[in-house]
């Protein structure tokens, strides 16, 4: 079986349907969900069964039975013809939970004004001006039929922090400058925590094991930490490996309902590393109680990446658009634990003539959503202590 590297020509279909004032999209991330098909698809098809390095496919939006975004449906067609893959966002994450490779989506009979509806696997629903009803009959769904099926469906989940505010900024300009480097172009974005609680540090240890599962493959044993395309290096998505490994340092950590200190961190980090003959070495990058930036870019341009101890903190997701860029913040209050995997100097020439900078680091947040973000330093944040972390 040939290794396949798959580039995906992506089209979303949009389904107009009322659905009572619940927002359609919620904040299942289009990202991912493209990122876990494309994995998937690189994992379970061949070269043979798709006959060239791109696969087209169609993608539509799926609901649970709470009328709330889930995922998509991707329909494409290969060699042996027509397949599908239905990719959720749940409690463990994005997950393709059906892919086959070889039969027509359940949802090909529906026209432009339904959406479709999923329970869980070979089992769907399509909604009609807000309603779920039976795919094939195209009748209500009885509440006592949803309630029954509810005790097995997979339902929409994200992972929040508690305390949160929410900002949103406009920045119009006439000329954008960019400083941004990272250690790889996708980077390790783990966030399931094996139902594990308060572990934010074992998911950021777990994030800088998966990078460093790269050079040294026993790192995270039976798990490929990812792949080249085009000359660029792509992590792939958390799997059950990768979930045992959370696991691990999480006991190796000392992790409690309480969380893990930073002392237990680096302890329990060393330890694991030392099971697989490795060493760990750590480097503060703070200076005068700040980090020191340019002493983390040099890290990063080393290919090193960096845990940062926050107490009160940020995530930003920016969207870049024709001539004005939105910075979408949510601020926490609380302590955590994100990976630095990168940088980002950004500064905005506006129309006026005046100009804004900011420092941003591109993290592995250990949320669900969004899993990868940007932390603007300079925004709403108390950095406790920067790592660089390095292990050989």
């Amino acid at each position: 079986m040939k290794k396949l590297l798959l580039t995906l020509s992506l089209v979303l279909v949009f389904a107009f349907s009322a659905l009572g004032g619940i927002t359609a999209f919620a904040e299942v991330s289009l990202e991912e969900c493209d990122r876990c098909f494309q994995t998937t698809a690189n994992t379970v098809l061949t070269e043979e069964e798709v006959g060239a390095a791109t696969i087209s496919a169609t993608r539509k939006p799926v609901y649970d039975l709470n009328l709330t975004h889930l995922g998509y449906v991707y329909e494409f067609e290969i060699v042996s013809g027509k397949g599908y893959a239905i990719v959720v966002c749940e409690e463990f994450g994005y997950i393709a939970n059906e892919f086959v490779k070889s039969g027509q989506s359940p949802y090909a009979s529906l026209d432009e004004t339904e959406l479709c509806g999923y329970v869980n696997t070979m089992s769907y629903f399509k909604i009609t001006d807000g309603v779920a009803c039976d795919i094939a009959t195209g009748e209500a769904l009885p509440q006592e039929l949803i309630s029954l099926l509810s005790e097995n469906a997979i339902l929409y989940s994200a992972s929040t922090a508690s305390d949160t505010d929410t900002l949103s900024l406009k920045i119009s300009y006439v000329k954008k400058d960019s400083n941004y480097n990272a250690v790889a172009y996708e980077y390790p974005e783990y966030s399931v925590s094996g139902g594990l609680t308060n572990c934010c540090a074992a998911k950021a240890g777990g994030n800088i094991v998966g990078y460093y599962d790269r050079f040294y493959e026993d790192l995270i044993p039976n798990h490929t930490a990812g792949f080249t395309t085009n000359g660029l290096y792509r992590y792939n998505l958390q799997d059950a490996y990768v979930q045992d490994t959370i696991v691990q340092l999480f006991s190796d950590m000392k992790g409690s309902n309480n969380g893990i200190s930073e002392a237990n961190f680096k302890s329990g980090l060393k330890t694991y590393c030392a099971r697989k003959n490795l060493s760990c070495d750590y480097t503060s990058l703070m200076s005068s109680g700040k980090i020191d930036y340019s002493a983390f870019k040099s890290a990063i341009d080393d290919g090193k990446p960096s845990a940062l101890f926050l107490s009160t903190y940020n995530t930003c997701v920016i969207y870049n658009l024709d001539d004005y860029d939105i910075l979408d913040y949510t601020k926490y209050y609380d302590n955590h634990v994100m990976v630095g995997f990168g940088y980002d100097e950004v500064k905005y020439h506006r129309n006026d003539g005046s100009s804004i900078s900011y420092k941003f680091i591109a993290v592995a947040t250990g949320f669900g959503y969004p899993s990868s973000a940007y932390f603007n330093i300079n925004f709403a944040t108390n950095i406790d202590s920067v790592l660089k972390v390095y292990i050989h």
